[in-house]
């Protein structure tokens, strides 16, 4: 299934030698990342889900979705890494599938390859989901 994971790893003294510190700004990444993940990520793979480009009965939209798989790892999936019954054409719609290729073969919609895209180009992404969360962690 065609999924974006997002990590954030944890380093340095800061994080090395009081644990309240440590999950408090835990937490506010862990917030931050399931909305980025969430209104930046499934809900704009499900945007690019409409009649004639990838959505006849509505039901891999409906699939589509967002969760926080451990501390600082965002995961857009549908299927059943979100605890969902996969859908075996999902990889199909996204053109990740073997019977995408060889060409003529429907190259696919690549609705989560372009999300990735578009959250691997926009840091202020990342600034705006997650400075204010961690800006309230020190207060």
């Amino acid at each position: 299934m065609a999924t974006k994971t997002i990590n954030v790893e944890l380093k340095g003294p800061l994080f090395e030698s009081d644990q309240q510190i440590r999950l408090g700004f835990t937490e506010a990444v862990n917030r931050g990342l399931f909305d980025l993940a969430t209104i930046e990520g499934s809900n704009k793979v499900k945007e690019q889900l409409v009649p004639g480009h990838g959505r006849i009965t509505g039901n891999l939209r409906n699939h589509v979705g967002a969760a926080l798989i451990r501390d600082g790892v965002a995961l857009i999936a549908a299927g059943e890494q979100l605890g969902r019954r996969n859908l075996i054409y999902a990889e199909w719609v996204e053109g990740n599938d073997d019977r995408n290729r060889p060409r003529p073969g429907f190259p696919g919609y690549h609705m989560f390859r372009k999300v990735e895209d578009r959250l691997d180009n926009n840091p202020q992404l990342y600034e705006d989901y997650l400075a204010g969360g961690i800006v309230e962690a020190f207060d």
